[in-house]
C-alpha cells in the first residue's frame, strides 16, 4: 500500500523568504538609507541623535536580522508588504522592527497612534518598551505601554490627552470627548489590556494606526486572549 506523503499548505509570499545569514552586521555610521524624505543637513542631525540614542543601549552595529528588516523597510522593500520574521532569541528582532517604525514616525506632524505592538505577556510587553523608549525620544516621538501594571485609570492618563478647561465656563460633554487625543505615537500593549482600551477608553482609537506588530506571534494565535485579533 502506498503511503502518501502530507502536504504542508504554504503561502506564496513564504515560498521564497529572505535568509537573514546572506546578511552581515552593520555599523551604525554605515546603514543605508536613512529616511530619503529628509533633507540632507536633517539627516545628519537626526544620524547623530540616534546614534548616540542606540549607543546607550549598548548597540555600535546593526546585526543581521535587522539590516535584513531595514532592507525591506527604510531601504528598496520601502514597507510595501507585510514581514514575517523568524530569528533566534537574543538575535535583536525588536530592535529590527522598533528602529524603522522609529525613522518612519519621526518626520509626523501631529500626534496620535500610530504604531501598535501586542505581545502575549507583561514581561515581555516592558522589555519591548524599554528598547522603544531609549532611541523613540531622540526623533520626538512617544511610547506609551498598556499591559495592567497599574490601575486603568492611571494608563488612561497616559494614553490619553485631554484638553484644558478653564474654571467657571459650562462646556457641553461631547465636544469635550471629540477632543480627547493620544499622548503616544507608539504603544506597546498586552492583548487583554488592549481589548480593555478599545472597549472603554474614550479617546483610544487605532483609526490612524500605520503599523502593527505582533510579536512572538505562535504564542499569541494559540490563545484567544478576548477575541483580539478579529477585533
Amino acid at each position: 500500500m502506498e503511503v502518501k506523503k502530507r502536504s504542508t499548505p504554504i503561502l506564496p509570499w513564504m515560498r521564497s523568504p529572505v535568509d537573514v545569514n546572506q546578511f552581515e552586521a552593520c555599523a551604525l555610521n554605515l546603514v543605508p538609507c536613512l529616511d530619503p524624505r529628509l533633507t540632507v543637513l536633517i539627516i545628519d542631525f537626526f544620524q547623530v541623535r540616534l546614534e548616540v540614542a542606540l549607543d546607550k543601549m549598548g548597540f555600535s552595529s546593526l546585526f543581521p536580522v535587522q539590516v535584513a528588516v531595514w532592507q525591506e523597510t527604510i531601504g528598496p522593500g520601502a514597507f510595501e508588504r507585510d514581514l514575517c520574521i523568524n530569528s533566534p532569541t537574543g538575535s535583536g528582532k525588536t530592535l529590527a522592527y522598533a528602529l524603522p517604525i522609529v525613522q518612519k514616525l519621526s518626520t509626523r506632524s501631529v500626534k496620535c497612534l500610530r504604531a501598535l505592538v501586542v505581545l502575549p505577556t507583561r514581561d515581555l510587553a516592558l522589555q519591548v518598551k524599554e528598547v522603544f523608549a531609549a532611541i523613540a525620544p531622540a526623533v520626538g516621538l512617544s511610547v506609551g505601554l498598556a499591559v495592567g501594571q497599574s490601575s486603568i485609570a492611571d494608563e488612561i492618563s497616559e494614553l490619553i490627552k485631554r484638553p484644558k478647561l478653564e474654571a467657571g465656563i459650562c462646556y457641553d460633554p461631547e465636544d469635550v470627548t471629540c477632543e480627547l487625543q493620544s499622548s503616544v505615537d507608539i504603544l506597546v500593549a498586552t492583548p487583554g489590556r488592549l481589548m480593555d482600551h478599545i472597549n472603554s477608553t474614550k479617546g483610544f482609537t487605532l483609526e490612524h494606526l500605520c503599523y502593527l506588530v505582533v510579536d512572538e506571534t505562535d504564542r499569541l494565535l494559540r490563545e484567544a486572549y478576548q477575541s483580539w485579533l478579529p477585533t
